[in-house]
């Protein structure tokens, strides 16, 4: 990728948690970029706490504000840490795994593809007109789906095992 620029979270697969994010800011476009508000780290000496001659710092810390809260980046590292000694490939072959699964049981309600190449690691289905039916059965089974336009989202992990897929896959069926 030649991205000018880049920016996500720690929020959903990293399982960070809130709170952490990311920037990264090709350094081709660093220098035509300006921050709309700064702070203290912005500059490109923080400790100087020269208000009258602001220099922005020449990385991506130019978009840093003030002090953060810390506990979203040890959160963050910490997960970070998991998954790089975990391995990426490792996680998602899990996951492709359990998305083929929900293909092969579920098939005529999936909207999202399956192709390896093509797909997120979330697999999206809608029930038709027992959509709300399948969604009430998967709250009284405590599982989390995220309902969206196209249908239920539903995002498998590393976390997840077979017994979860069989339940999820068992209590959609008996809804419908």
């Amino acid at each position: 990728l030649d991205a000018d620029f880049m920016l996500g979270s720690s929020v959903k697969w990293i399982c960070g948690g809130p709170g952490a994010a990311y920037l990264w800011v090709n350094s081709k476009q660093l220098s035509l970029c300006q921050p709309k508000d700064v702070g203290w780290f912005s500059h490109q000496n923080p400790f100087e706490f020269d208000i009258k001659h602001f220099a922005y710092h020449q990385t991506a810390l130019r978009f840093w504000g003030g002090t953060p809260s810390v506990a979203p980046y040890i959160l963050a590292s910490h997960s970070i840490n998991y998954f790089a000694e975990l391995g990426i490939e490792k996680v998602r072959a899990h996951n492709l795994a359990m998305l083929a699964q929900f293909h092969d049981q579920l098939a005529d309600y999936m909207r999202s593809p399956i192709q390896a190449d093509k797909c997120s690691g979330t697999a999206i289905m809608h029930f038709g007109e027992q959509q709300a039916a399948v969604k009430v059965a998967l709250e009284a089974a405590n599982i989390a789906v995220d309902e969206r336009h196209l249908g239920l989202r539903v995002s498998a992990h590393i976390y997840n095992d077979q017994q979860d897929i069989d339940t999820f896959i068992k209590t959609v069926k008996s809804a419908l």
